[in-house]
């Protein structure tokens, strides 16, 4: 099984990813934990010129960035892991590209959806979890961290980016029977979100059984 979190900078992603691995290792199963932009040293190097630069980046210079991360990430880490039985948990993927440089940047989703495809042929989630957490809160978060290139946006182009993951959640579940989507609150507590998490996870995980 492929899951991913997404979420705008701040929303708690990373925290739930590694809480869903513990709980999920408890009960027996091989998990695997990776990121995006990451995974590898190719991926990270990428990684570091995205978020660490200290120049302007061309807005379709990050999607294709983005996207040779991606392909490192895809071939030398999921798919291997995944035939080899593990759950892969990823720190987003490609929906990131789409709602921060198609909706943060003014790409436009179609177009950026199209691009992707050329890159994640091969892999699409199981599921997703979009932490959708107020951006009042996002900004208090922001204010006690060291920023990151893309953190340093603002909250002006983070409100963009939200809406650009709802488009693409919208979308998506206008053409399918059944979204990989699964929109969470990220203003609940840290325990009482991992509890959704898991239960929904249980609930796909038990449904494969069956």
């Amino acid at each position: 099984m492929f899951i991913t979190f997404e979420g705008i900078d701040g929303s708690g992603k990373s925290t739930q990813c590694q809480l869903l691995k513990d709980s999920l290792e408890k009960k027996g199963y091989k998990v695997l934990v990776t990121r995006e932009p990451g995974g590898t040293k190719t991926a990270e190097a990428i990684r570091n010129v995205l978020l660490h630069i200290h120049e302007p980046i061309e807005a379709m210079t990050e999607v294709f960035l983005y996207c040779a991360a991606r392909v490192e990430h895809l071939e030398k880490i999921i798919l291997p892991k995944l035939a080899e039985g593990y759950i892969v948990i990823s720190d987003r993927f490609y929906d990131s590209t789409i709602a921060y440089q198609g909706g943060g940047r003014g790409l436009g989703l179609e177009k950026m959806i199209e691009i992707n495809k050329v890159f994640i042929e091969k892999a699409t989630p199981d599921l997703t979890f979009f932490i959708d957490t107020n951006l009042m809160t996002i900004e208090k978060r922001m204010d006690k961290k060291e920023l990151d290139r893309m953190e340093k946006e603002g909250m002006a182009f983070m409100k963009k980016v939200r809406q650009g993951y709802l488009d693409l959640i919208a979308s998506e579940e206008a053409k399918v029977k059944k979204s990989r989507f699964t929109i969470v609150d990220g203003d609940l507590s840290i325990g009482a979100l991992a509890d959704m998490v898991l239960m929904r996870i249980e609930e796909v995980l038990e449904h494969d059984r069956g």
